[in-house]
């Protein structure tokens, strides 16, 4: 997890009105982006999103892997030697990613690497985002999520986009595939939790190691009971009863 540098990113503001304002214009980001993306399929254009997809994920897959990196090596080694390991390192998970999202037979170790970028940003998410915008965030796009895939154009997307124009943000699991961006929210969640001291209104941050696993142990119920019913149906949204578990754990543990 990364640790708080003081910053946070909150382009509608901190205050409820705004961090709401920050939550639905990330939300329209993403429905934005995916109407792009099945418009750029029914063109037969295909190759053009998985391109796109796969150097915007390459980009920040090699980013987020690289300030994780020299964050942890910055306790070991001196700072010259830590950024020259922290960029080799981050050029070989980026090397890695480009060879499972283009080899059919190593998307199995797929899994690996998003869930790598998933926590990466899960965590960068925690530590910038203001808590209250973080929370709205996870219960808007789960609502959203319950629209894009049985309404919206997620759907559609999921139907018509090619396999491999799907490799690069999706992981596989057995017979179930996950979106990318579910599991930045599974992480961002315990991530969350990891940093509170104990309140919502807690001016101090602290490490609060307790508070994480619960929320993490909520949210992989909540995954599991997913699994489950997506055993009996073609498609669910990945995000509402995770989210629905998280929060609600996270939401008691601060303010109880």
């Amino acid at each position: 997890m990364t640790v708080p540098s003081g910053l946070t990113y909150a382009p509608g503001g901190s205050s409820t009105l705004g961090s709401a304002t920050s939550a639905i214009v990330l939300v329209t980001g993403a429905f934005a982006t995916t109407l792009v993306a099945v418009w750029l399929i029914k063109r037969k254009r295909a190759s053009i999103f998985t391109w796109v997809i796969f150097i915007a994920t390459s980009f920040a897959l090699f980013l987020m892997t690289l300030l994780t990196a020299s964050t942890v090596a910055s306790y070991f080694l001196d700072a010259n030697s830590a950024i020259g390991l922290s960029i080799l390192i981050a050029a070989a998970v980026t090397v890695a990613f480009a060879f499972v999202t283009r080899v059919p037979k190593l998307y199995v170790v797929g899994p690996l690497i998003t869930g790598l970028l998933s926590a990466e940003v899960g965590s960068i998410f925690a530590s910038t985002i203001p808590l209250l915008t973080a929370l709205l965030l996870a219960a808007l796009f789960s609502v959203y999520d319950i629209y894009a895939v049985f309404r919206g154009p997620l759907k559609q997307l999921v139907t018509i986009a090619p396999t491999q124009a799907l490799a690069a943000v999706t992981s596989r699991v057995g017979d179930f595939t996950l979106g990318t961006g579910d599991t930045i929210f599974y992480s961002m969640l315990p991530a969350i939790a990891l940093l509170q001291s104990g309140t919502v209104a807690a001016s101090t941050v602290g490490f609060n190691l307790p508070f994480a696993i619960s929320t993490m142990v909520a949210i992989d119920v909540g995954v599991v009971i997913t699994l489950y019913l997506l055993s009996r149906s073609k498609m669910l949204p990945g995000l509402p009863i995770p989210m629905a578990l998280g929060l609600l754990t996270l939401l008691a543990l601060t303010l109880l």
